[in-house]
């Protein structure tokens, strides 16, 4: 099952790294004294830590999407993309380190830096390694690969029985900084979207960014703008926020996948928070946060006549809130999980959220209101090398001393091998609400996991679903761009609760298919490309016998 194993840090760096420090000192120009690395005598992690050893020099070594000294990609294809991409600047990954010369070696903090640099969309692949240790000091190599950033050009999916198209001009590493601009325009079975945003984590300093954004659609128009720096590191002490969001809409009503009745919309949000932590103590970290929050919803009925139907109470909540956030350091890095042949962070520890805020008349306040959001995650390994992977979440208001807009989630991912590429997943998703406000309702259909059927097929106040799927994964390479995998499944799953339009269950839905997949290793954007055939099994005689899914997600 050599493919399909847990790839943890330790296993990887605890090879001997000679040949590593003599032939990146030939390759890669390093430093007279990286390259007289006597490897042989190389401690491993815990020896370096245990001796005191503090970092030395740092070199940076950043590979092109692809590399062109091996016989598979020296071709003009490659090297054409190669000239086309603008590399990722040497400071961008050098301000992403957590470590810099003098301080203290530690595999932990080389660990949670690669995950920082993968996490990066620009960044497909990090590595960082000790080549050599000699008067109490340890240099080190980080090593990283980027991935395509550059989108002009036009996109589409079919999923739920519905298509969308779009062109976009994106960049998200414009000119190798890191930054992110975008210009789209995309067309879905709701509107017509038009966007042009902008994104840069430092633009201000190290971590102290902005994010800003532009929209205007079919059916309204807006704008976002958001600073500030977040809890990036787990031993980040400081973190704050400030955002703005503007938005008018039309949202819709929808039966058996077809839009019946629509409301407008308008949307305005003001925060702005503070937080602080003591940092990782005993592997556990602990963050509070303080903030004052307005949210405004405003409704208005359906300019069309035909599409009139019942529109939503307005909401105008105005207030202070507290919040918690508790993270257990417990990772594991994976190898075709979600992804296919890439390197996959997992969080295994606890972590979980809670806030609570007070809305009141006397800041603005349509009414006195008590809100809260919280939500709890945790993985756990299994026998055999399985996994399971949980979450929870819950928010709503309490008004007069009653709940409002009550909804409380679940899910579950188990994931078994079965084989040296092969992998039995399963995905338990579960919703209930109550009291919940008009814009509030929940529908099920195509586009939330029910591949077989149209989106938003039934509506309610909560559902349940059950995926349930075998997984394939080969070696072939297409391209040297797609890794080539495959799926067979199975969904079920059901609405509960009133339908907004009084509309009658349709009771239990299921349906089977198979499909293809492709995983982008050398992309920043979607990583999976799902081609599917699902067929609906309850006999509905307004269904396609079967429905072809083609869509570009993150996940397998």
């Amino acid at each position: 099952m050599a493919c399909a194993v847990t790839h943890t840090a330790s296993i990887r760096r605890r090879n001997t790294f000679a040949a590593w420090s003599l032939l990146l000192a030939l390759l890669t120009g390093l430093s007279p004294a990286l390259a007289a690395a006597p490897a042989p005598s190389l401690p491993d992690d815990a020896a370096l830590e245990a001796a005191g050893a503090v970092i030395g020099e740092i070199r940076i070594i950043r590979h092109d999407i692809f590399d062109t000294t091996i016989a598979e990609e020296d071709a003009p294809v490659y090297r054409a993309a190669n000239a086309l991409h603008r590399r990722t600047r040497e400071p961008v990954v050098r301000r992403l380190l957590l470590v810099e010369p003098g301080m203290a070696y530690s595999r932990r903090l080389l660990d949670e830096t690669e995950r920082l640099l993968r996490a990066q969309n620009y960044l497909r692949e990090a590595d960082i390694r000790p080549v050599r240790f000699a008067d109490g000091r340890v240099d080190l190599v980080v090593e990283t690969w980027d991935a395509w950033t550059l989108n002009p050009g036009i996109s589409g999916s079919r999923s739920g029985g519905a298509s969308s198209f779009g062109f976009e001009l994106e960049d998200s590493n414009l000119l190798g900084t890191g930054a992110e601009l975008t210009l789209s325009r995309d067309t879905d079975s709701e509107r017509d979207e038009n966007a042009l945003s902008y994104r840069n984590e430092h633009l201000f300093g190290r971590w102290n960014g902005l994010d800003a954004e532009l929209r205007d659609n079919s059916d309204g128009r807006g704008w976002a703008l958001a600073l500030g720096q977040p809890f990036h590191a787990l031993d980040t002490r400081r973190a704050w926020g400030a955002s703005v969001d503007r938005l008018t809409l039309v949202e819709s009503f929808y039966s058996r996948g077809e839009e019946v009745a629509e409301y407008r919309q308008r949307n305005n949000d003001i925060e702005a928070w503070w937080g602080r932590s003591a940092g990782l103590r005993n592997g556990r970290v602990t963050r509070w946060q303080f903030g004052l929050r307005e949210q405004s919803r405003d409704f208005l009925p359906a300019l069309d006549p035909a599409m009139a139907g019942p529109v939503p109470d307005d909401r105008h909540l105005v207030g202070p809130w507290i919040g918690i956030e508790r993270i257990q350091d417990d990772w594991e890095e994976q190898v075709n999980l979600d992804q296919i042949g890439s390197t996959e962070d997992v969080l295994l520890g606890l972590r979980w959220t809670a806030r609570l805020g007070w809305a009141d008349t006397a800041f603005g306040s349509d009414r006195d209101a008590l809100w809260y959001e919280a939500g709890i995650s945790r993985g756990f390994r299994l026998p055999a090398g399985s996994l399971l992977r949980t979450e929870a979440w819950l928010d709503g208001r309490l008004e007069d001393g009653s709940a409002r807009d009550l909804s409380l989630g679940g899910r579950a991912r188990y994931y078994r091998r079965t084989g040296d590429k092969r992998l039995f997943y399963a995905d338990l998703e579960t919703v209930l609400g109550h009291a919940l406000d008009l814009d509030g309702y929940v529908t099920l259909g195509g586009d939330n996991g029910l591949r077989g059927y149209p989106e938003r097929w039934a509506g309610g106040e909560g559902f349940s679903r059950l995926s349930l799927e075998q997984r394939y994964y080969t070696d072939a390479y297409l391209w040297r761009i797609f890794r080539v995998g495959g799926a067979v499944f199975m969904d079920v799953g059901r609405t509960w609760g009133d339908d907004p339009l009084g509309a009658p269950n349709p009771g239990t839905l299921a349906d089977v298919g198979f499909g293809l997949r492709l995983g982008n290793t050398r992309s920043a954007f979607a990583r999976v490309i799902h081609v599917d055939l699902a067929f609906p099994l309850d006999g509905d005689p307004s269904l396609k016998r079967v429905e072809l899914v083609i869509e570009a997600r993150r996940e397998f």
